[in-house]
């Protein structure tokens, strides 16, 4: 009797503490969400997908790494003329990957939109040197700061 209560009392022990660092949702729903985030920055829903995307900052997955979410949150908050929270994303975004073309591409947008010019270009040279001129990132900072 004493080896069955034993028994219990470890397969109890060792199943908890394998699930304890599991997350609560699998890699496919937070690829729903994530990508749910997208459309409502398309609808320009800004708000509510800031909101989401706060949910996937912590989540691991498949679909979209911390630099992506981050990303995002930040280009939300650009779209909704909140530049101080904007900036602060775009960094978070560059510090998890300092080669994030979409952030670097982002981040050039709104100095354009700050009036800094150098600092824009500045992206969009390391965009150079990392994709090329022929790039849809390069392309599209580089049309950016042409237009304004």
């Amino acid at each position: 009797m004493k080896k069955i209560i034993i028994t219990i009392l470890l397969s109890f022990i060792v199943s908890t503490s394998f699930s304890a660092g599991t997350d609560s949702g699998d890699d496919t729903n937070y690829g729903k969400e994530y990508k749910s985030a997208l459309k409502l920055i398309n609808k320009k829903k800004y708000d509510n997908a800031i909101e989401k995307l706060m949910d996937l900052v912590d989540v691991s997955s498949s679909d979209f790494t911390k630099a992506d979410v981050y990303n995002e949150i930040g280009f939300a908050f650009r779209k909704s003329d909140d530049f101080d929270n904007a900036s602060k994303y775009y960094i978070m975004a560059l510090s998890e990957d300092p080669n994030h073309l979409g952030a670097l591409e982002y981040q050039g947008e709104m100095f354009v939109d700050l009036g800094q010019k150098d600092n824009a270009l500045a992206n969009l040279m390391k965009l150079k040197e990392l994709v090329g001129e022929k790039n849809s990132y390069y392309k599209e900072l580089n049309s950016y700061i042409s237009a304004n």
